[in-house]
């Protein structure tokens, strides 16, 4: 694995744990996450008066950064229903676990993404750590929180791989998330408006620096992520992604969260895993 996407999808992984945790704080989940987003498009674009060249070469690009798009509406959706039903640390792996399942084999069926012998030994090390973290025994979180938390790990497989057909099409990270942003951010606000009406819908964050730093938090990871993406296969980069799953477990202990000794060893057995995958 190259050294740079190894340490670029490591980072993004920290600030991804920092940026739910951060949301995770909000009073107006929804609002907040709305904030995230509209902050996550201002601080993108400043950055495309530096992108060389076209962001989008052809439609099919553009095609799938929209996809990406719908994607991160639906993700940010659920994930702040998810995040509101479940504990951080339990409900932030079943969305990362659940999402590097559903990558590999198709990253590995349509995107031609080999893998090799050490690879597929770190994958299993990766499964049996979310396994112990909380996806073999949902029990005490009841279903409200495990159905949010699938559907957000579906959505999380989906926009990840429309965003490496997108790479794979030669767009532009900067100009890829940013475009992604533009589609997402009003699909949570018509959701919000829908569910609460256009008055509360419309509400802005009460808690804008809380959102800020979010946003910022989840630009700055998102545009790590997708140059790693650009470099290195989808099912990998969504499998060392999960070390984020570490870092949120730590941070979970932060905000008063009691994670138990079989979601430290689960943490213990992901960076196992992930560092096989770095090793390869």
């Amino acid at each position: 694995m190259l050294l740079t996407a190894m340490l670029l999808v490591l980072a993004s992984a920290l600030l991804h744990a920092l940026w739910n945790a951060v949301l995770k704080q909000a009073r107006d989940i929804q609002a907040a996450s709305a904030g995230v987003l509209l902050v996550s498009i201002l601080a993108t674009a400043a950055l495309l008066p530096w992108v060389p060249g076209p962001v989008f070469p052809g439609p099919r690009a553009l095609g799938w950064a929209l996809a990406a798009g719908i994607g991160e509406g639906c993700y940010f959706v659920t994930l702040s229903r998810a995040l509101r039903s479940a504990p951080l640390g339990w409900s932030y792996a079943w969305m990362r676990g659940l999402a590097m399942l559903l990558v590999w084999p198709v990253s590995i069926l349509l995107l031609g993404e080999p893998i090799q012998p050490l690879a597929a030994l770190s994958v299993a090390v990766v499964c049996l750590g979310l396994g112990c973290m909380g996806l073999v025994s949902a029990r005490g979180q009841g279903p409200r929180g495990i159905r949010w938390a699938v559907v957000t790990g579906v959505f999380i497989a989906g926009y990840t791989l429309c965003y490496k057909a997108a790479l794979v099409h030669g767009a532009h990270p900067a100009g890829l998330y940013g475009m992604a942003m533009l589609v997402a951010l009003p699909i949570q606000v018509g959701v919000r408006i829908q569910r609460q009406g256009w008055r509360t819908g419309l509400r802005p964050p009460d808690q804008w620096g809380l959102a800020a730093l979010a946003g910022i938090l989840c630009a700055a990871s998102f545009l790590f992520y997708l140059k790693a993406l650009a470099l290195e296969g989808a099912g990998i980069m969504a499998t060392l992604r999960n070390t984020s799953i570490v870092f949120a477990v730590l941070l979970s202990r932060a905000l008063g969260e009691r994670p138990s000794p079989r979601q430290w060893a689960g943490a213990a057995l992901v960076a196992a895993g992930a560092a096989g995958l770095a090793w390869r």
